[in-house]
């Protein structure tokens, strides 16, 4: 019996993708994955990141559940997704439930295991110094995966009641100028990082997905063991 239940693939705007992953948070009782498109574009803040509104933007500005920096997502050169745990999906006692890199790991890891499996070679050591940067793709966190120096998967986490939730993006290529230019302005710095295609790879987002979740599933299955 499968332990993941994975949701359709949800085309849609920012502030119902976000409330849908705030959802989860709250009411998840079984563990839940869901890839995700954003349709129009959009860019997301972290849960304390600050922002003044401007307006006449060409995208959607949206506050995620989670921590971080700016995330500019849209069809075409970025897709989401996101993995629900409710309390004790993530190993038994009370230290399980206070352990932040295991979501991480577990995650990070599927997602790693799904692109070494399509021929992605992952870099080894891939975390940078702390950057203070407003943009997520700029700088490189522990859990981030990157291949070539490019930044391929960002990973971001929140908590409550007990379950976690875990999010994050796959940047396909670089943003259209259009709206990169935009961002650039609106946060201050040049848009950095081209993603997959920057690191010579044309992968279709289905067949990551499916792979990733997979992995997901075999690493659940170990730790119910």
């Amino acid at each position: 019996m499968s332990i993941v239940k994975v949701l359709p693939e949800l085309r849609a705007a920012g502030g119902a993708q976000m409330a849908l992953d705030a959802g989860l948070l709250e009411t998840a009782d079984d563990v839940i994955a869901r890839r995700y498109t954003w349709a129009p574009p959009a860019l997301s803040l972290g849960k304390f990141q600050k922002y003044e509104p401007v307006p006449g933007l060409p995208f959607d500005v949206v506050r995620r559940p989670s921590g971080g920096r700016a995330v500019l997502h849209g069809e075409g050169f970025e897709w989401s997704f996101a993995v629900a745990f409710p309390a004790g999906a993530l190993g038994a006692g009370a230290r399980a439930g206070l352990d932040v890199a295991k979501p991480y790991d577990v995650v990070a890891g599927a997602f790693a295991g799904a692109l070494d499996a399509l021929g992605v070679t992952l870099d080894v050591g891939r975390e940078s110094a702390y950057q203070r940067s407003a943009l997520c793709f700029a700088s490189v966190l522990r859990h981030d995966l990157t291949a070539r120096g490019e930044k391929l998967v960002a990973v971001a986490q929140a908590r409550r009641g007990g379950r976690v939730l875990v999010h994050g993006s796959v940047l396909e290529r670089r943003p259209p100028d259009e709206l990169a230019q935009v961002a650039e302005t609106l946060l201050g710095e040049p848009w950095q990082g081209d993603g997959l295609a920057g690191a010579g790879y044309v992968l279709a987002p289905e067949m990551i997905w499916k792979r990733v979740l997979v992995q997901l599933e075999a690493a659940l299955q170990r730790l119910a063991v």
